[in-house]
């Protein structure tokens, strides 16, 4: 019995050691993952083409702001929310500014597709035209 015993007290003993061992390899890891995610996001470039469509609700016009841009063909599109293709003028007012008017168009939710095809760029945005 007293054999049993001390088996069985070495077993749970060295379970506990394993478990703690586990443990502490578990945090370390945890934190050199995020030691290596800190070092990644301060090697990341600032963001590149921040694009910002106002106001939101619309009821004249959208204004598409683009900044920090690498595009170089930019064209629009506009969508409806079912998906028909609404024909728009895109009025260019300088530095990266373009005014897109919705006036006559129905109340409900479009699409305001930006793109460049050289950049292989798109990216839909959505408003609500009031």
């Amino acid at each position: 019995m007293a054999n049993y015993l001390r088996i069985l007290y070495l077993s749970v003993h060295t379970k506990l050691i394993i478990l703690s061992l586990a443990l502490v390899l578990t945090t370390a890891l945890k934190a050199q993952q995020v030691t290596s995610a800190s070092a990644v996001v301060s090697q990341v470039s600032p963001q590149e083409n921040i694009i910002d469509v106002y106001p939101n609700p619309a009821v004249e016009y959208i204004q598409v702001q683009i900044t920090n841009s690498t595009l170089e063909n930019i064209e629009f599109e506009l969508h409806s929310i079912i998906g028909n293709m609404m024909s728009i003028e895109v009025i260019d007012l300088g530095q990266g500014k373009y005014r897109i008017p919705v006036k006559n168009f129905a109340t409900g939710y479009y699409f305001v597709v930006v793109k460049d095809e050289e950049m292989r760029f798109k990216r839909a945005y959505k408003f609500l035209k009031d």
